[in-house]
């Protein structure tokens, strides 16, 4: 239990979370305690107030939040590295033991904040390549479910010519099954399905109708009435449907079943596009958010408090993953039942009979490593989307990009403005000279001048 707790407490005593081990009262009681070194105490002191993170309410305080001691950017560090410079040179008690410590620790507080360190976490890259195994596999079952439509199509055209004309009467509606063998058995089916929704519908009429002879009151009336209404349009409707799809030659009928497996087939590819964007989207994402989490100490300390909100995501989103994960581990199955069977001859066969109940423990087992999965790797693309953008978009200067793009763009205007104004010249000479030429084939077809060639 002891290793526990030194060790949770040297998990919180590191740079990346601000720890500084003594306040801005220990110093004053040392300078009251060492008069000798107090004024390289008051620099040691004015060394914890560099950072950006020090609200001018806690200089007014004279109090510093422990936290917010570490430099937030290069200028801090050079600020804080000049106070500190200040402070060894203002020693006057070499011995005071307390100061050399003291110094030391910003020293290291301020080396620390200079040099780059990796942030990146090895559980979000893991979420992101549990991600890339989820989406190959939907990308299969895709891919899959597409080549069966794609199958269907070509099966579809390749129906042999008949007449797929099927009278009301003659239409059965038991034993409905779905088949595209040919046009004759699909549109039966169709039909069938249709003349079974109609009849459906006639039966509700009939059955208000004999609510409505015997209702006492003005509302039940009323709304029989209305029911009555509802179901005579949808029989209207049904017998509709089933005429137009009835009256339709065989080409035209074809036509219309191959458009609907197009529809499906056309929403199986733009998933299987999607699916495969994501897919790319997270490989390319995983090594550039490993280049973007090495980054300078004072960056992560500037921000320290969003990295506290994503890591606090990150444990509620893990924890919620972690629990589906556990809630699929501890379902168990139903044990076996041994059933005995005794024939007639006396003889006794015993086997063994699994629980249905278990085919659906099985089901719901899959369904929670799913959501399991599912959220574990939601969580891990989100938060390294959001680390990964936010560091390219901070640690590197966009404004001369768009500065030089700018600077570009205008050059390119200014030499194409340039270049169009010399077509332009060159266009108005040419139109000047065939100008010309027409006149002195003008004037020698007149007979107004000599051909120079004469």
């Amino acid at each position: 239990m002891g290793f526990l707790k030194d060790k949770f407490k040297k998990r919180r005593e590191t740079h990346e979370n601000g720890y500084v081990s003594f306040t801005q009262d220990d110093l004053k009681e040392k300078m009251k305690a060492n008069p000798a070194n107090e004024k390289a105490y008051e620099f040691l002191d004015a060394a914890m107030c560099t950072s950006s993170h020090i609200t001018i309410e806690d200089e007014n305080q004279q109090t510093v939040n422990i936290d917010d001691v570490y430099p937030c950017s290069e200028a801090e560090c050079d600020e804080m590295d000049r106070l500190l410079d200040r402070a060894q040179a203002e020693v006057k008690d070499k011995n005071d033991q307390f100061f050399k410590e003291r110094y030391d620790e910003l020293r290291e507080i301020v080396s620390w904040s200079r040099k780059k360190h990796w942030t990146f976490k090895w559980s979000l890259i893991a979420g992101c390549i549990l991600s890339i195994f989820i989406m190959f596999y939907i990308s299969e079952q895709v891919a899959s479910d597409r080549q069966a439509i794609e199958a269907k199509v070509e099966g579809i055209k390749n129906w042999q010519k008949q007449d797929t004309t099927i009278a009301f009467a003659d239409c059965r509606t038991d034993s409905l099954v779905y088949s595209l063998a040919n046009a004759n058995a699909h549109k039966a089916y169709r039909l069938g399905y249709i003349k079974k929704n109609y009849e459906g519908a006639l039966e509700s009429v009939e059955d208000y109708k004999q609510r409505l002879d015997t209702a006492q009151s003005r509302e039940k009336k009323k709304a029989y009435k209305e029911q009555i209404k509802y179901y005579e349009d949808k029989a209207k409707e049904h017998l509709k449907s089933y005429d137009e799809i009835n009256d339709m030659k065989f080409k035209a009928y074809r036509k219309a079943v191959v458009k609907s497996y197009k529809d499906d087939l056309r929403a199986a590819r733009w998933l299987d596009r999607i699916v495969w964007l994501i897919c790319i989207y997270v490989i390319l994402l995983t090594p550039f958010y490993i280049y973007s989490s090495h980054q300078y100490g004072y960056y992560i300390t500037r921000y320290r408090a969003e990295s506290a909100r994503l890591d606090k995501l990150q444990k509620i989103g893990f924890g919620l993953a972690s629990f589906l994960l556990g809630a699929s581990l501890a379902l168990e199955f139903f044990p076996e039942t041994r059933v005995t069977t005794v024939y007639s001859s006396g003889r006794r066969e015993t086997h063994t009979e699994s629980n249905p109940l278990d085919i659906a423990i099985m089901i719901l087992k899959l369904c929670l490593l799913a959501a399991a999965a599912c959220v574990f790797s939601f969580v891990s693309i989100y938060i390294m989307s959001h680390v990964t953008i936010a560091a390219f978009k901070r640690n590197h200067d966009w404004s001369k990009v768009a500065a030089a793009t700018a600077a570009l763009t205008s050059k390119a205007t200014e030499v194409a403005g340039k270049a169009g104004a010399v077509a332009k010249q060159a266009a108005g000479k040419a139109i000047e000279a065939a100008n010309d030429k027409i006149q002195q084939q003008k004037a020698l077809k007149d007979g107004n001048t000599e051909d120079p060639k004469m």
